[in-house]
């Protein structure tokens, strides 16, 4: 009774370290994560964090760092830069894990930073005296003699635009920030210091940092942040899908009456050539292999937890297909069924059944994050 889907290839793998230009001139609208490479695609090795992350109460402010190193790199070399931070700040500095929450290199690639979640409000080592409430950007290149590239400023505003939304922080206002004193910052410990959302590491400590010709281009950076900070609403975000095959398929779904409901999410890239769009109640998944085919309710979840695209099933090549006692959906390597009355769901992949894991009590990760999830583990 359970459909047999056709043999498995093994885990469907994602995207390499070196980012597709493609990404970088993808659809760009407010509420929109850049694409990121997690600390898995740019070779963390895990083995040499000393501890589980720290987690503040919500963040307050973003801070704009440089490597200062060269400017000077291809653009497959970036992954190894941010190995070789990675691997200073923990061997020889002796601190936990990489500085930075995110890292941005001159061709518009972002680099998750500090393990944790980037959607969390992780500590970071950053900027001594400030590192409680703040989440830091580090360009990669030193900026004294050249500027950054305009696609890494406009990378840049754009990832904290998107990350400081989520804490309702106004780019271009400015938040009354405690000093932790210490021997990184001129303010002693106690201070209230007067900063902007944005500011810049120089801003609270005696460095140049981020160069000369970085620093001159913070208020173009608040203002790409402040564009990218706002949410769009639910009609402005089906006006975003207009000429595209997922919005093909939703409108003849239904639309906002379908299954799926309103879209809360502009199209964003997945795994390879993958698109996506998350609804109020589910998601719509497009490759020129599948197609577009929408997933929800149990099955979806089921899916999530196994890892989206980059599952073993890989992606969704139907709907779901309803019987009177379960419902079934195919994918590209295999299919998930639901029993109806025992609510179970069983993945069938290359012939051979598995129960699936009930998703966890957050339920299954957010396709936004095609990075670390938020775990507090070392």
């Amino acid at each position: 009774m359970l459909g047999l889907g056709t043999a498995a290839s093994g885990l469907v793998q994602p995207p390499s370290a070196g980012a597709d230009p493609a990404l970088v001139a993808a659809v760009e609208a407010p509420g929109q994560a850049p694409n990121i490479t997690s600390r898995a695609q740019w070779g963390a090795d895990e083995s040499i964090r000393s501890r589980a992350p720290m987690y503040d109460n919500g963040i307050k402010a973003g801070i704009v760092h440089h490597t200062a190193g060269v400017n000077d790199y291809a653009q497959q070399d970036s992954a190894a830069i941010v190995r070789s931070i990675y691997d200073y700040h923990t061997r020889t500095l002796g601190w936990s894990d990489i500085a930075y929450n995110a890292l941005v290199d001159k061709y518009g690639q972002v680099f998750e930073g500090r393990f944790g979640g980037m959607t969390r409000s992780v500590q970071g080592t950053h900027t001594g005296g400030f590192n409680r409430n703040t989440w830091a950007v580090c360009m990669i290149g030193e900026f004294d003699a050249v500027g950054p590239t305009p696609v890494q400023v406009r990378t840049v505003g754009r990832l904290l635009g998107w990350r400081l939304a989520m804490d309702g922080v106004d780019p271009q206002g400015s938040i009354a920030l405690t000093s932790d004193g210490g021997p990184y910052t001129r303010f002693p410990q106690g201070a209230a210091v007067n900063l902007p959302c944005i500011f810049a590491h120089r801003d609270v400590s005696d460095t140049d940092c981020p160069g000369n010709l970085g620093y001159a281009l913070m208020n173009q950076i608040r203002d790409i942040a402040a564009r990218f900070n706002k949410h769009l609403s639910a009609q402005d975000l089906a006006q975003s899908l207009q000429g595209s095959a997922i919005y093909d398929r939703w409108r003849a779904m239904g639309g906002v009456n379908s299954a799926l409901g309103a879209p809360t999410s502009p199209e964003s890239q997945g795994a390879g050539a993958t698109r996506y769009v998350i609804f109020e109640k589910g998601a719509m998944y497009w490759s020129p292999a599948s197609g577009a085919q929408p997933v929800t309710g149990a099955i979806y979840a089921a899916w999530g937890t196994l890892g989206y695209e980059h599952s073993a099933l890989g992606l969704p090549t139907s709907a779901e297909i309803q019987e009177p006692g379960w419902a079934v959906q195919n994918f590209q390597h295999g299919t998930l069924n639901f029993d109806r009355g025992s609510r179970a769901l069983v993945s069938v992949i290359d012939g051979v059944a598995g129960l699936v894991p009930p998703p966890s009590a957050g339920g299954p990760p957010v396709q936004l994050e095609r990075f670390s999830p938020a775990r507090n583990r070392v």
